[in-house]
């Protein structure tokens, strides 16, 4: 049985293709909500915010921590 088939995209193989890249992102935007344990509705609070302003949650949760950052300099 030829597998290949099954393959969207490899490590090489050039840029990796819109659909691909959503899953991943997906993936890592769930695994980081889970890793901070978070109280149900904060995990919504940022999943909302995260989607009005058209953001993954990782670049959403990033951006509130290098706020954090620049106002404690």
């Amino acid at each position: 049985m030829n597998l290949d088939s099954n393959v969207i995209w490899r490590k090489g193989n050039g840029e990796i293709p819109e659909r691909a890249k959503r899953v991943v992102e997906s993936a890592q935007d769930e695994l980081l909500l889970m890793s901070l344990q978070l109280p149900p509705e904060i995990v919504d609070m940022i999943r909302s915010n995260a989607s009005e302003n058209a953001q993954t949650i990782n670049d959403y949760i990033s951006g509130i921590v290098v706020g954090y950052f620049k106002t404690a300099l």
